[in-house]
């Protein structure tokens, strides 16, 4: 399953998109990947991770984004 969301700004897409990767993964799903190509990211904080466990994340390899979309 692939969803994609985009929207004006304000109007909920990160609280969306992480509500509904935290629940897929609760449930079971395999392979949840959200991405935030938002140019002000803050999709890592609406998942729970502080914002120093976010900056210590290390870029994700293109080949694993190919690989899953």
């Amino acid at each position: 399953m692939k969803i994609a969301v985009a929207g004006k700004g304000g109007s909920g897409k990160t609280t969306l998109a992480g509500t509904l990767a935290r629940r897929l993964a609760h449930r079971g799903a395999r392979g949840v990947l959200a991405i935030d190509a938002d140019s002000n990211p803050n999709l890592a904080l609406t998942l729970g991770l502080s914002r120093e466990a976010f900056h210590a994340l290390a870029p994700l390899p293109r080949s694993i984004v190919k690989r899953v979309t």
